[in-house]
């Protein structure tokens, strides 16, 4: 059976077919991941799904009300509104009191995960006055659990195992409401020279040789200065297919990297039409940014796929473009992929420079936790060897749960997001 893709009705799901029900009613609140997780898991195929919201909350509710209704034509759901009265005690009971009202066969629940804690609180009690054998749940976000609440028993916790519920990336964004660009890379280019350049980046002397060389005999060649000195756009294209850039002061790992990509001229200079002639990049241009730096998303996205299938990642992709307004280039995620529906965020520079990796962090953190709330887990790939990065990253943002992966860590990361994923499991044991 193939990794790459799966629906989530072929995973076991038996556990949960006690604690279904044909109404669920939900709480809306900021983020609807943990609504759209509950009514997947605990409503029956045919149900419905009651979304209470607030008009602070009321389009979260209607994109999930669409999403809902359109997956496989297995839910009904319905907007309820309170309006202003999300605090408001007596109008919160008499919402939920006259939708119960209307209900008159089929088992209820309902899960009071999202909204106020007013309306939590009002909502279990309006439902266990009026039907006492409701099913009562809410999701443990640091366990990964649906909880089901009893007066008469303990709590039932249900573990949401990685092959229950694997969400597409593309759905949590749907959640939010963003629409990407362009459809992710699911595969990542150029795997073999990646490879190469990871293990010549490893070594901070051989990384600056590689940078000596990308600045002062790449780029020499391949773009135009400006005034300043500096350099600007690139060259043309017609320009750029008829260089052949001379590779000496490179290391022979690399030069021989090059060679069996059939990128090299007989005299071993890389000849930039080969890119184009090959098919890989469908302009000249690409393929010098890639070596610019975007080789390392590549080569972690290679480390993802190479340990998807032994740690139940189903679901993966690179570079997430999403426009945002008020915004000249939106946001990326540079690599990211979910295991269950716990989002994993990754972001990837090659500098060595504290400032422009912990920017780039920050980003990802801030995304990643407005779209995969406490469960998300956000790491950085960069080229610093400095060991107090990380612990001014995690002072600055009170979150123990960050990784920074450094130069050292690079020709072994698919060993260090195994033992990630692994810690992120024993989180949720404690």
């Amino acid at each position: 059976m193939s990794t790459s893709e799966f629906e989530a009705d072929k995973f076991e799901v038996d556990k949960f077919e006690a604690y279904k029900v044909d109404h669920l009613f939900l709480l809306i609140g900021e983020n609807p991941l943990p609504n759209y997780v509950a009514a997947k898991l605990l409503l029956k195929e045919g149900g419905i799904a009651y979304l209470v919201h607030t008009t602070d909350t009321a389009k979260s509710a209607t994109r999930l009300q669409k999403i809902l209704n359109s997956e496989l034509n297995r839910f009904t759901a319905k907007l309820c509104s309170l309006g202003e009265y999300e605090s408001d005690a007596f109008h919160i009971q008499t919402k939920i009191r006259d939708e119960l009202g209307e209900i008159n066969r089929g088992k209820i629940g309902l899960n009071y995960t999202g909204g106020t804690k007013a309306m939590a609180v009002h909502s279990y009690k309006t439902a266990f006055a009026n039907c006492p054998d409701a099913i009562f749940s809410y999701l443990d976000s640091r366990r990964l659990e649906v909880c089901i609440d009893k007066e008469d028993s303990e709590r039932i916790r249900l573990k949401i195992k990685p092959d229950t519920l694997p969400v597409k990336l593309e759905k949590l964004f749907q959640l939010h409401g963003l629409v990407l660009s362009k459809k992710p890379k699911k595969q990542a280019k150029l795997p073999k020279l990646a490879v190469a350049l990871a293990e010549l980046f490893k070594q901070k002397d051989q990384a600056d040789r590689w940078f000596d060389w990308y600045v002062n005999v790449f780029c020499k060649e391949a773009r135009k200065k400006k005034r300043n000195g500096t350099w600007g756009e690139w060259k043309g294209q017609d320009t750029l297919k008829k260089l052949l850039i001379p590779l000496e002061k490179l290391p022979p790992k690399i030069i021989a990297a090059f060679k069996e990509e059939d990128f090299l001229t007989d005299d071993n200079r890389l000849n930039l039409s080969a890119v184009k002639i090959l098919n890989l990049f469908t302009e000249i241009e690409k393929f010098c940014k890639w070596l610019d730096g975007e080789w390392l998303e590549d080569y972690v996205l290679e480390q993802v796929i190479k340990i998807a299938k032994d740690n139940s990642i189903y679901h993966w992709g690179q570079d997430f473009n999403i426009p945002l307004s008020g915004t000249e280039k939106g946001f990326q995620f540079d690599v990211a992929f979910t295991r269950s529906y716990r989002l994993f965020a990754i972001s990837c520079t090659t500098t060595s420079k504290r400032p422009l990796c912990k920017s780039k962090l920050f980003e990802a953190y801030l995304r990643a936790r407005q779209m995969g709330g406490d469960e998300a887990r956000i790491a950085l790939v960069c080229c610093s060897d400095d060991e107090t990065l990380k612990a001014e990253i995690l002072a600055s943002t009170n979150d123990d749960k960050i990784r920074v992966f450094r130069r050292q860590d690079l020709t072994k990361l698919s060993e260090k997001f195994t033992k990630w994923i692994a810690d992120v499991d024993r989180e949720v044991t404690k």
